[in-house]
């Protein structure tokens, strides 16, 4: 096996850290990568509403647009380098911006932040990998490299940009000002993070921690893991917990996953500036409605969201995967009005026409009961709000890596 194999990450952004240890390695060539991907697509989606900053509802019913940010993937270009320092050891960069291809815009809809991935680090073959900056957070990377839904689609992307259900209980998936280190023993990866909140008088205001333990081979029919991360509010320290565990597993060209995802939240956490909360962010988590009915000194919201997980894809050929996927989500809240529960369901399938471009048809289908209606769980950078207790969303297009 070549070293390029040992250290394969699985997914480019989410595993970033995730190296082989205490192996043989040759020494590292400085290099500078320019890499990226270009999705665009046609979505039709029902019951749709739109709201102006004040939160006055806009306009409602059903729609064709193409997709913001990608479709099947996020749309992105990105720089990354290694230098060789001697003896196996590197330092590292990378540098990445997400865009949307039919506008031109940043995404996700108006972030200041122009790059979503921007870090530096070191990397020794015997004591692992550490990394500074904006970067993806441990519990988004160790549902990733277990079992995330549709990680057929490949491992810079495993997850359908529009439709992803889980990223909402994983609390989006990137962090800023955060202090990464990554190790892997073998086929075990392990994970860890910690952001300073950076406020002052001291204490954990602002911070974020946590861990992910996987077992997760490049080859193998069985990926395991579970993570924890804690966010801790800019002012009150009120704390966002996420708990996550599950795996996958494969059997000739069938691919099972299955998980389970929950997150505890004090009532007086509203508010977490290293993200990825941004004021939409908090919406669609369900803390204040896009409607701004809950009053900011009575946050109320949710108490805790357990959401259970479950995919199959099936290779039809080396060009062509079939796939479906579950999401069972039930929300207990402070008040009343934020009790629900929440159904979704995805079809999905992708033909490669090369190792870069692929085209792809995707259907999805949601049902909401009590406090799940509305942004809660149709995915931060995806679909619009909605005002009815049912969503289908109808979606085709077209990824390009570079």
């Amino acid at each position: 096996m070549d070293r390029n194999t040992k250290r394969r990450t699985l997914r480019k952004g989410a595993v970033s850290a995730a190296l082989q240890l205490f192996s043989t390695v040759s020494l590292a060539q400085t290099s500078l990568t320019l890499y990226g991907v270009l999705d665009a697509g046609i979505r039709y989606q029902t019951h749709g509403v739109s709201y102006a900053a004040d939160g006055t509802p806009l306009s409602a019913g059903n729609k064709v647009s193409m997709t913001n940010g990608g479709g099947l993937a996020e749309s992105y270009w990105g720089l990354k380098g290694q230098e060789d320092l001697g003896g196996g050891n590197q330092a590292l960069f990378d540098i990445e911006s997400h865009f949307d291809p039919g506008s031109g815009a940043i995404t996700p809809f108006g972030s200041e932040n122009f790059f979503e991935i921007s870090y530096v680090g070191l990397l020794s073959p015997t004591l692992g990998q550490l990394t500074f900056g904006r970067q993806y957070n441990v519990a988004f990377e160790g549902v990733t490299l277990a079992y995330g839904s549709n990680s057929w689609t490949g491992d810079q992307d495993p997850y359908v940009n529009l439709f992803k259900p889980e990223q909402t209980v994983l609390g989006g998936a990137r962090t800023s000002n955060m202090i990464h280190y990554g190790a892997q023993l073998g086929d075990v990866v392990i994970l860890a993070q910690y952001a300073p909140g950076g406020q002052a008088g001291g204490g954990g205001a602002g911070s974020q921690f946590g861990g992910s333990l996987s077992y997760a081979p490049d080859k193998g029919p069985i990926k395991l893991g579970v993570s924890f991360l804690r966010s801790r509010d800019d002012v009150t320290n009120g704390k966002f917990d996420i708990y996550t565990g599950g795996g996958s597993f494969t059997v000739g060209k069938f691919t099972i996953n299955a998980g389970y995802i929950q997150n505890d939240r004090d009532n007086d956490f509203t508010s977490f500036g290293n993200g990825p909360y941004s004021a939409t962010d908090l919406a669609a988590l369900g803390i204040i409605s896009p409607q701004q009915v809950v009053n900011p000194a009575s946050p109320g919201g949710f108490d805790k969201r357990q959401m259970i997980l479950a995919g199959l894809a099936y290779r039809v050929t080396p060009s062509l995967t079939l796939a479906a996927n579950g999401w069972w989500t039930r929300q207990t809240g402070y008040t009343a009005d934020f009790n629900g529960r929440a159904q979704q369901y995805q079809v999905v399938g992708g033909y490669a026409l090369s190792k870069r471009d692929m085209l792809y048809a995707e259907a999805d289908y949601s049902i909401y009961r009590g406090g799940l209606i509305g942004a809660q769980l149709v995915g931060i950078n995806g679909q619009a709000p909605t005002a009815s207790t049912t969503q289908l969303g109808v979606m085709v297009g077209l990824r390009h890596y570079f």
